[in-house]
């Protein structure tokens, strides 16, 4: 019976062992992946799968379409991977000219016309729309009298153009300072407009507004704002919502103008189309700030897939869990093995100390015992 135990024993111990090494040789990455997720972990883990060949065929679609910007980040991309461009894409991409004017003129147009924006020309001419004033306090106006009046209203927008013009004011008294913050407030405002805003993110946001709102302060500022009094409406302003309300669409503003300063308008599209969430946003703005020019390739090859696990999860799980099964075979053979040393040593050293105690026995014993 003991044998057969022994036999087990030992077979449980080498299976553990085998499957821990089969299933543990990127534990430590999959560890680093699920530990370190907000902080753009599960990016870099994801474009280390792509193969080579999805880079090429993007960037050279990005060549053919005669997109520089996006080319030029997925070739910054896949350098940082390690994945080698042919001398014929580089120089392909050398021929694309730095600045499009035709196109600057065009996205000038589709912001005057539609609203819309698809580059930095076309959100400075929103940016520069929105520093009159005049379209922040329309909203203000229009929401805040659906709310003084019972009818139903859009938080989102009415919290977007109370925070906007409060920053329409201090952008222009600090000659520019907040402008980073404004222009993450005029695209939200242009994205909404646009219906691009995905519907969690707005209904987040707004429910966080709708239950925050000083209706004292708010009939004043449509009061003043009805008569375009906006140097007045500093003080009643800033009491519409409380401070921790409007700071979700300021902080939501400055994480939008992060993005927008790593990849442009259109990281910041993709970014917005992948969020479904304030934290999601927030978390794509960290992983901005850490590929800087890359991130618009970024978003380009993962889109949804830099913020969800999704069926990665259980690939993850798979491989802690064969780490884990590792570690515990290791131990148990460790034990078994260290039980058997410790036993051996224990009979060596008694072994010692009984040859040392016959060489060293007393003479006169010796002696007597011969008589």
């Amino acid at each position: 019976m003991g044998y057969l135990f022994r036999a087990i024993f030992r077979s449980v111990t080498a299976t553990l062992l085998v499957v821990g090494l089969a299933l543990s040789p990127q534990a430590w990455l999959a560890l680093k992946t699920v530990v370190y997720a907000s902080d753009g972990a599960l990016a870099e883990y994801r474009l280390r799968q792509i193969p080579p060949e999805r880079y090429q065929a993007e960037i050279d679609a990005a060549l053919e379409a005669n997109d520089g910007d996006l080319a030029r980040s997925l070739v910054a991309l896949a350098e940082s991977e390690h994945v080698t461009i042919p001398p014929r894409t580089v120089a392909r991409l050398a021929m694309l000219p730095n600045f499009d004017l035709g196109n600057v003129l065009q996205q000038g147009w589709n912001c005057v016309a539609k609203g819309d924006f698809d580059s930095e020309a076309g959100l400075a001419c929103v940016v520069a729309t929105d520093l009159t004033g005049v379209g922040d306090v329309r909203d203000l106006v229009g929401e805040g009298t659906h709310y003084l009046t019972g009818q139903p209203v859009n938080y989102f927008t009415l919290g977007v153009a109370s925070v906007g013009l409060g920053l329409t004011v201090s952008t222009v008294m600090s000659l520019g300072g907040t402008l980073p913050v404004k222009t993450g407030v005029s695209f939200l405002k242009g994205m909404t407009k646009v219906g691009k805003l995905p519907v969690r993110l707005v209904d987040e946001v707004a429910l966080r507004l709708s239950k925050s709102i000083d209706k004292a302060a708010l009939t004043e500022t449509v009061n003043l704002g009805r008569e375009f009094r906006i140097g007045e409406m500093g003080g009643p302003l800033a009491r519409v919502f409380n401070p921790k309300a409007a700071a979700v669409v300021t902080d939501l503003a400055t994480d939008f103008g992060r993005i927008g300063k790593a990849g442009g308008v259109r990281a910041m599209k993709l970014s917005a189309e992948a969020s479904d969430s304030v934290n999601d946003v927030r978390l794509l703005a960290k992983a901005a700030d850490r590929y800087r020019g890359r991130f618009l390739g970024v978003m380009k090859m993962l889109g949804h897939g830099a913020l969800r696990l999704g069926k990665l999860a259980l690939e993850l799980s798979g491989w802690l869990l064969g780490a884990a099964l590792w570690l515990f075979g290791a131990t148990l053979f460790v034990l078994r093995w260290s039980n058997r040393v410790a036993r051996l040593l224990v009979s060596v050293i008694a072994w010692m100390v009984r040859s040392i105690w016959r060489v060293a026995r007393p003479a006169p014993l010796l002696a007597l015992s011969g008589a």
